[in-house]
């Protein structure tokens, strides 16, 4: 985390296992994990790296962004 507070969980749906994560946190997504994430009402700057390859599959199929979105 660069600045902000970005909340992040585990699990198929956002609930009371959000972790607020603030500058100078960091955090891992194990392959295959279920996971979330979210910003509140300020904004976020993110820094990501990782390994890849990477995927993503939406729990939610409606909320899939298409490809205008991304």
């Amino acid at each position: 985390m660069v600045s902000g507070t970005w909340y992040f969980g585990y699990g198929a749906e956002a609930g009371t296992k959000v972790k607020a994560l603030g500058p100078g946190s960091f955090y891992t997504e194990p392959a295959g994990a279920r996971h979330f994430a979210r910003t509140g009402a300020k904004p976020v700057v993110l820094y990501i790296h990782g390994f890849g390859p990477t995927d993503t599959h939406y729990i939610d199929q409606a909320a899939t962004p298409g490809p205008d979105q991304i």
